[in-house]
């Protein structure tokens, strides 16, 4: 007989505790609760067959909603391989579009991109969607996520000045003087939203 690891018992509990919590059914009939369980595993099992449908689902699990760029862009996937996916996910009726996105003046022609929800989410996550779309698009803005990505490590007791933010960007960023202060004025705003306090 096997004995696990500390690491590996630690694991297996873990994904016991998580078991629990996805199959717990309020009926105190085991066969119906089995039925349940069976249900639910075969509903996961039909998302995450695919591993780009699953990291979508997910995507859409945290935010609710996104374009199809924004999920490109966050989940480094190609534009055929997104629209697959979200195919599938409203082939499945868990996702519906929800709006057209307006094109920015002097904007390129072409279809207009279409926020997708998941058939629980809020008029709040559309709006996000939306904006999330609109910064996606800004070569600036996606390297301040980068650049806020790498920097959360170093920032304790969640706060920061902004002159110490510009001066981490000098020190990381490779571009114009003008083009750090807009990445810099950017990533502020990235750190305000997860809750960081960016001192001015």
């Amino acid at each position: 007989m096997k004995i696990l690891s500390s690491n590996e018992s630690n694991s297996q509990k873990i994904m016991i505790e998580k078991m629990k919590l996805l199959l717990y059914d309020e009926s105190n009939n085991p066969l119906d609760r089995v039925k349940e369980a069976q249900r639910l595993l075969s509903f996961l099992k039909s998302i995450f067959m695919s591993p780009t449908t699953g990291a979508v689902f997910m995507y859409l699990l945290d935010h609710g909603a996104a374009s199809s760029w924004v999920l490109q862009v966050n989940l480094e996937i190609p534009e055929p391989t997104a629209y697959q996916a979200l195919k599938r996910l409203r082939s499945m009726q868990l996702i519906t579009p929800e709006m057209k996105i307006t094109r920015k003046r002097y904007g390129k022609g072409g279809p207009r991109p279409i926020v997708w929800a998941l058939i629980t989410a809020t008029t709040d996550d559309v709006a996000c969607a939306v904006r999330d779309h609109h910064r996606s698009l800004s070569p600036n803005y996606r390297v301040a996520e980068e650049f806020v990505q790498a920097l959360l490590p170093e920032i304790h007791q969640e706060q920061i000045t902004y002159t110490m933010l510009l001066l981490k960007a000098n020190q990381s960023l490779e571009m114009s003087k003008q083009r750090i202060r807009d990445v810099t004025e950017l990533a502020a705003l990235c750190l305000q939203e997860k809750g960081i306090k960016v001192w001015r």
